[in-house]
């Protein structure tokens, strides 16, 4: 009897393993920075790009674990692949040596915010020079933008994050504060609504990134695994039109 109940134990626990394996395989982690509301650990769904990936997944049968790091970090764990993958980032040519990118997940449109008292139009980014701009600290704006700070025809006064931008542009401090549309908002909306309702921005934007899911060279499954996502995707984008 004793050696029938260990055989019967040893027969469960072999197949608890394998299908806690089976399981395991099945579990796509994905390394993050924080970048609301497109992605964050503290956003509902872990935000709307984070939705999407899960939705792309889930449809193939993969579960997501977005395991959230400082960005530098996020990159570097996934580039020797600790991760299948991290979330996310624009194209940058030295970032193929270590990743594949993915069909786009996202886009960025960067907008020039400024106070609705202070009308403001521009044809071309030249109407800029001589102004006054509230930025990011180490943040590129893109080649022309960048090209013009560098050259001094328009000045930036850079601060920590979008809020502080913000703070500026109120206090008339800096005339306008270049910044990726939905990031903007998402920023604009934790301040008091009387700061709120100055602000506005200009609704063409002058720059459009598209944004990736990067896989790592470095992680046996990632390949396949990017044919899996792409084609996800391509069906979720076709199921829904407003993406």
């Amino acid at each position: 009897m004793n050696k029938y109940l260990k055989a019967i134990s040893m027969l469960f626990l072999l197949t608890s393993s394998t299908s806690f394996a089976a399981t395991d395989d099945k579990i796509i982690r994905i390394a993050a920075g924080e970048w609301p509301p497109f992605i964050g650990q503290q956003l509902e769904g872990f935000g709307h790009v984070g939705q999407t990936i899960e939705k792309v997944f889930a449809a193939q049968g993969y579960q997501v674990e977005f395991h959230f790091f400082p960005w530098k970090r996020a990159y570097k764990k996934a580039s020797e692949g600790k991760f299948v993958a991290t979330a996310v980032w624009m194209y940058a040519e030295e970032r193929e040596e270590f990743f594949w990118f993915s069909d786009p997940v996202a886009q960025e449109k960067f907008v020039f915010f400024h106070l609705r008292d202070t009308p403001f139009e521009w044809t071309n980014l030249n109407d800029l020079k001589g102004k006054l701009l509230g930025g990011g600290l180490g943040y590129s704006y893109g080649e022309e933008l960048d090209a013009l700070l560098e050259s001094g025809q328009v000045q930036m006064n850079r601060v920590e994050d979008p809020l502080k931008a913000f703070q500026l542009l109120k206090y008339r401090r800096v005339e306008l504060v270049p910044e990726e549309k939905h990031i903007g908002m998402f920023s604009l909306n934790k301040l008091p609504i009387e700061t709120q309702s100055l602000i506005t921005f200009h609704p063409k934007p002058f720059l459009s990134n598209d944004s990736f899911l990067m896989f790592s060279k470095a992680h046996p499954q990632a390949k396949e695994l990017m044919t899996i996502f792409n084609q996800g995707l391509e069906q979720y984008k076709a199921s829904n039109p407003k993406y």
